[in-house]
């Protein structure tokens, strides 16, 4: 399997796993012009809002969900949304297999973002690798293989740096947005493939990449750097460690 790399009016009807190389990731993006229903089926589902606002309903409750936020709706189940504001809402959906009961949730940025758990700031400036993360849904929250965030580097800058893989443990999906007209590259490439790499993509506002294997290092221009959705799923259930990874020896030693 290699990386594809997808644009945004690619993206608006279902696209299976095996259409972006991957063993396990569904994704699509939603306009949200008009009442939408999302079902899960066999299948965990995490709704990321990279545009606007929606309002949702769930059989748990209701709310609104703004830019950034996450929603997290278990298998055999379903979520309604519903446009709020006056810009068009953008949500991005990503669904995994799933064969037991999880808990909906409402994952506001603003939470994550305050908690310094899950927002870790990595890198070093001298090196311009310096870059926020915030761990969404890290391992302890309940999920079955999900481990998704949010990633926004330095103007110029370096993310996922050192180049690491995870290619046995878990494949890998990005979204990239909130790029203010920016872009960015996004390489994918593996241990004796440096001069052959499978992916050398220019990304831009709302383009997808996905990862199923390699090294997986970004940048970012210097007119605005490069910011994203991290969606990763686990190959084998429950295995959900997010530093259960390798670094490519030849740049570093520790993930920092």
């Amino acid at each position: 399997m290699t990386s594809v790399h997808l644009l945004p009016q690619q993206l608006t009807r279902r696209v299976e796993a095996h259409e972006i190389g991957q063993r396990l990731t569904s994704v699509q993006r939603f306009e949200v012009s008009e009442d939408v229903s999302i079902p899960t089926a066999d299948e965990e589902l995490v709704l990321v809002v990279i545009a606007g606002s929606v309002d949702f309903d769930h059989a748990s409750g209701s709310g609104t969900a703004t830019l950034r936020d996450t929603l997290y709706v278990p298998w055999r189940d379903s979520i309604t949304l519903r446009p709020q504001g006056s810009e068009l809402p953008v949500v991005m959906a990503f669904w995994v297999p799933c064969d037991r009961a999880t808990d909906f949730a409402h994952l506001a940025f603003a939470d994550v973002d305050a908690d310094p758990r899950r927002h870790n700031v990595y890198g070093d400036a001298g090196a311009n690798t310096l870059r926020d993360v915030w761990d969404v849904i890290d391992g302890d929250f309940d999920s079955q293989r999900v481990l998704c965030g949010q990633a926004k580097g330095a103007l110029g800058g370096w993310t996922a740096w050192p180049p690491h893989e995870h290619t046995l443990e878990r494949e890998e999906t990005y979204v990239y947005f909130g790029l203010d007209g920016s872009f960015g590259v996004q390489l994918a490439y593996d241990d004796d493939g440096m001069d052959a790499p499978h992916s050398v993509s220019l990304v831009r506002e709302g383009h997808l990449v996905s990862v199923p294997r390699g090294y997986h290092p970004s940048v970012g221009s210097p007119a605005g750097g490069i910011s994203y959705i991290y969606f990763m799923a686990s190959h084998e259930r429950e295995d959900r460690e997010f530093m259960n990874l390798r670094i490519q020896p030849a740049y570093g030693t520790t993930f920092n």
